[in-house]
């Protein structure tokens, strides 16, 4: 399981590895243990953090501590009165940032498994005797990693175990078989997750790691895979209806419906396929993940079921077809309104799109990787009290090359940056650097002094500035406010801006979590545009190869472009921000509604071939095939709809979406798609009538 924010960068991002070499040379990851008390300013408090400290200080990872009884003396810890002295001059402020809340800060390296420092943690924290009335919460980068693991694998369980119940619903209400045998309607079912165990299986051959995005996999792709089961078993319960036989009925449920199926098929993996164009890496597996489901979702629907429907269906002869129920007659109205009022559905469809298209650039984008976790969990709750606490600054860090950053020249240099830096960016609260520690009241100390007291200063505090003793690197660390969108932008730009027109004769390089976040943004906006555009000039090429015409190629496409505009409206209205996950939503329902409506334009396609006029051939379709899609297209909206109930807050946005934009789909392939088939028809057999009186008005 992957849990940090390199999921989003690509290995050879340029500002992802400049973040990461960064925090090898500076960096450390860090455990904060509040201890909260009604006063912690008691002497029997800073006992405890003191010898709480000492417990954690015996960690072999650990590499430094810091409290505020590292701040007094023994003589003050002794003494209430003088511990509120040392609060009210300020020496505990950073330590003591209430009078009821202490901190301890513990440095640890970045490590691959950070379960391990989160159980140490807590044991050592548990190890010391507790004062009444004291509790003790630890949190930071291993405790959140190690909570997320948690969260994710209980989530993937659950949300599984839901869209399981939900297809099983769905099914038992809308698939009833004609075919003798009470379980009969869930063997697609069955097939769907013979192929989930495969594909799950081959994520670990294909070493795809389980992120945040990826435990929702399974939920989804059950919604899709079942739909290709559904489709060809529904085929052939219709031509058992009709009195064929086991084999002959076979045959034609796999020729017929099995090639709609794998048109549709190719249609659904441009969709997911398109991911891989969106540079962000969990969003690449997601896609690969699904892929690989739906294609062992189709073998199993055209090798699985028909060898167990030849197994279990032992008629002599055809069944007779049920009596219409609900659906049925709804579907039969639901064709006959759109076959009789084509131009009125469009016209209101294209009111609905326009005023949607309106709202869909107000949608805002979420870059805070924080945010996207469940945020009632105790480490985010801990981080967001913690912002608090220090008035919600981020760090945006400089890190500086030179041949010495401790020369006289290269600090000056520094001091110069910092101060036109603060002076004309406002995001910015204050800088610290070596050249700042070293300064006294803006003036560095004379060039032979320098060396010696670097070389005397704490040496926790100097790792953080200088790459001692190589002096080679060093960094100018900026505070500033928590920003995001446009601001983050304006402020990034001024600092580049400021640099420039400095001109310091030293090498710097901007980094940061607030600059990750910044590219995150850009690179999702500019991913979404990339995916959408691949995978219309993929899913248009599909369709002319399929159907022979632009003009036909096209037609899938218009319902499409409706719901994507509709999709964004709700995203706006319901206040949900585009995610890095939410971003795939265009070239899923592509990749989704072309694969109804070409269930839909086949079957149309082949009663016209039979005879039938288009509003006949409409009726038809939507009767014989209508069922199969409602069902197809509840049971993979159920498996959308099952991220809704998951912790995280990504997965749920982008569940709630998902879901409307299906149900969207399936609405507009019922009555969109049939109004435009049979004004297109309707059109070129006026165009033809038009013609052949035009020949025999020349003859």
């Amino acid at each position: 399981m992957v849990t940090s924010s390199e999921t989003f960068f690509p290995e050879n991002s340029i500002v992802y590895n400049n973040f990461k070499a960064y925090q090898k040379d500076f960096g450390t990851d860090t455990v904060f243990v509040m201890v909260r008390s009604e006063d912690v300013l008691e002497p029997y408090i800073f006992d405890y953090l003191a010898g709480l400290e000492v417990q954690l200080q015996g960690l072999e990872y650990v590499i430094s501590t810091n409290s505020a009884a590292g701040r007094v003396t023994e003589q003050e810890v002794s003494s209430r009165k003088a511990l509120l002295a040392a609060y009210d001059d300020g020496r505990l402020q950073s330590m003591v940032p209430r009078r009821d809340t202490a901190l301890i800060i513990v440095e640890v390296p970045e490590l691959e498994q950070p379960g391990a420092i989160a159980v140490d943690m807590q044991r050592a924290i548990d190890f010391v005797d507790r004062p009444p009335g004291v509790t003790v919460e630890a949190s930071g980068g291993p405790m959140l990693d190690y909570q997320l693991g948690m969260i994710m694998g209980m989530s993937m369980g659950m949300m599984f175990g839901v869209a399981l119940l939900l297809m099983i619903l769905i099914l038992f209400l809308f698939f009833r078989t004609v075919v003798r045998g009470r379980f009969l309607p869930f063997l697609p079912l069955l097939a769907v997750t013979l192929a989930l165990a495969m594909a799950f299986g081959l994520m670990g051959v294909l070493e795809i790691p389980m992120s945040m995005i990826l435990t929702g996999f399974l939920s989804v792709l059950i919604g899709l895979g079942i739909d290709y089961g559904i489709q060809v078993m529904a085929r052939y319960e219709e031509e058992r209806s009709k009195g064929l036989g086991v084999d002959e009925a076979i045959e034609v449920s796999i020729t017929r419906m099995g090639k709609a199926v794998g048109l549709a098929i190719i249609t659904t993996l441009i969709g997911f396929s398109s991911m891989y164009f969106a540079n962000i890496p969990d969003l690449e597996y997601f896609g690969m993940a699904v892929s690989i489901g739906l294609v062992l979702s189709y073998i199993t629907a055209v090798w699985f079921i028909p060898a167990v429907l030849k197994l279990i269906d032992k008629g002599d002869h055809g069944y007779r077809e049920p009596g219409p129920g609900i659906l049925d007659r709804t579907l039969e109205r639901t064709a006959r309104f759109s076959a009789g009022h084509p131009l009125f559905i469009l016209l209101l469809i294209v009111g609905v799109t326009l005023t949607s298209a309106a709202a869909y650039q107000k949608v805002d984008t979420l870059t805070d990787f924080y945010q996207y976790f469940p945020q009632d969990i105790q480490a985010i709750r801990f981080m967001d009290e913690m912002r608090d606490l220090t008035g919600g600054t981020d760090t945006i860090v400089l890190v500086v090359r030179s041949d010495d950053v401790t020369s006289e020249k290269t600090l000056q240099e520094m001091l110069v940056l910092s101060e036109y830096l603060q002076e004309h960016e406002p995001s910015i609260q204050h800088t610290s650097s070596l050249a700042f520690v070293l300064a006294d009241g803006g003036i560095l100390p004379k060039k032979d002094d320098i060396p010696r007291l670097v070389d005397e200063m704490d040496p926790d505090r100097r790792r953080r500035l200088v790459n001692y003793p190589s002096t080679t690197l060093g960094v100018i660390d900026l505070t500033v406010e928590h920003l995001d969108g446009k601001r983050l932008d304006d402020a990034l730009n001024n600092i580049r801006s400021s640099i420039d027109f400095i001109q310091p004769d030293m090498d710097i390089t901007i980094t940061g979590e607030p600059l990750l976040n910044n590219i995150i943004g850009h690179t999702m906006t500019e991913g979404q545009m990339r995916m959408t555009f691949i995978s219309f000039v993929f899913v248009f090429l599909a369709m002319f190869l399929i159907f022979g015409s632009v003009v036909r190629a096209l037609i899938p496409l218009v319902p499409i472009i409706v719901v994507i505009a509709i999709s964004g409206a709700l995203m706006w209205l319901l206040d949900i921000p585009q995610t890095s996950l939410s971003i795939s939503t265009n070239s899923i329902i592509l990749g989704l509604g072309v694969d109804y409506s070409i269930h839909i334009m086949h079957r149309y396609k082949e009663e016209r071939e039979n005879g039938a006029n288009p509003n006949e051939a409409i009726l038809t379709s939507i009767s014989r095939i209508g069922k199969a899609i409602v069902t197809s297209g509840l049971t993979t909206s159920g498996g959308f709809a099952a991220m809704v109930l998951s912790p995280f807050p990504l997965m749920q946005w982008f569940g709630i979406i998902a879901f409307i934009s299906i149900i969207l789909i399936l609405f507009l392939t019922l009555t969109m798609l049939p109004a435009m088939l049979i004004l297109i028809d309707r059109q070129g057999a006026n165009h033809l009538k038009y013609r052949v009186m035009l020949n025999e008005t020349t003859v």
